[in-house]
């Protein structure tokens, strides 16, 4: 049911920014914009927080108490949960060496009203109550409060007091840095500090940008701390410098590279057809290229004449020739 809870929170929270019809760069522009929106409520629910305090309804020290550490969303429930403790009484059932067995009323309940079981571990001193409000909330219920206000508990105990409710929840280190592991592990060494670092900057980001005071302080103090950075990292990189300085200087000069031809670059490769086209048109009557006729207009094969490839006669040159035969019917 908490996992459930969680994820149909979470899905009623982005079906305020984005539908199915949106494109993928819609999506992509108003899921940036629900997560701008939810980081400056944050800001604001911590501006809040740290500069407001809310009212107190009563004496009892829980409330004086709890008013510091919860944050104020999440006082509020507890608070109405402390005013509604003081119309319920608490009844013995049985008291063992190991549980004591409590019930719960409303002074104003009716007959048909169940009552609450109140379970309470000798050996860990732990408070079990059949609602199941604090563990499906987070928080100590109403009739939780009120046992503590009959057996004249001031102060809630920590055990019921989770962090994440707190407004210290967001302190917290994620990574120490073990110094030890440096030879065996300088990435992890490095990240490690590189996310200490991350966390405190965005932390003190958080708290300056509340104020416009704090903002021109925090920025100021940047400045300051960007310079000495600068100065402290040009004092450790100077051997190494030096370093890379001897080692170009006995390095090897390297020169351009001959020119060389590329694949692709000349002349252009003509086709077969190509050729045949740019080298002008051949009759294949006459068998002379560069003509404008061919075999059925040729003007040799119109006047009778026919084509002799070879010549065997001695006594002819070397050349193309035509001759006209009269056949024995007349015909040419």
């Amino acid at each position: 049911m908490s996992s459930s809870q969680r994820s149909e929170s979470s899905h009623a929270f982005f079906k305020r920014y984005i539908s199915s019809k949106n494109s993928l760069m819609d999506f992509i522009i108003r899921f940036n914009k629900a997560l701008r929106h939810q980081r400056h409520n944050e800001l604001v629910a911590d501006h809040v927080d740290m500069n407001e305090r809310p009212k107190l309804q009563s004496k009892w020290p829980m409330e004086s108490q709890m008013v510091t550490v919860y944050t104020k969303k999440k006082w509020l429930e507890f608070q109405e949960e402390m005013s509604q403790s003081h119309g319920y009484y608490v009844q013995t059932e049985s008291v063992g060496n190991e549980f004591g067995i409590y019930k719960v009323m409303n002074f104003q309940a009716s007959s048909s009203s169940k009552p609450r079981v109140l379970t309470h571990v000798i050996q860990g001193d732990d408070i079990l109550c059949s609602c199941m409000k604090f563990q499906f909330e987070g928080i100590p219920c109403r009739h939780m409060l009120a046992f503590f206000r009959i057996n004249q508990v001031f102060h809630l105990p920590d055990k019921y007091i989770l962090k994440r409710w707190t407004q210290a929840a967001k302190i917290v280190e994620f990574f120490p840095t073990d110094e030890q592991n440096v030879v065996e592990a300088p990435e992890r060494c490095l990240m490690s500090r590189h996310l200490r670092l991350s966390y405190k900057a965005s932390a003190l980001v958080d708290i300056a940008s509340l104020t416009v005071e704090g903002t021109n302080f925090l920025n100021a103090q940047f400045d300051y701390i960007g310079n000495k950075m600068k100065d402290l990292n040009m004092t450790t990189t100077v051997s190494g410098r030096s370093q890379c300085r001897r080692a170009t200087d006995r390095a090897i000069d390297i020169v351009d590279p001959q020119k060389i031809r590329t694949k692709g670059c000349g002349k252009r490769l003509k086709s077969s057809k190509e050729k045949a086209t740019t080298q002008g048109r051949k009759c294949r009557g006459c068998r002379r290229r560069g003509v404008q006729h061919d075999k059925r207009n040729c003007p040799n094969l119109q006047d009778g004449y026919v084509f002799i490839t070879n010549v065997l006669t001695t006594g002819f040159d070397k050349g193309y020739y035509f001759i006209k035969l009269n056949m024995c019917d007349g015909t040419q």
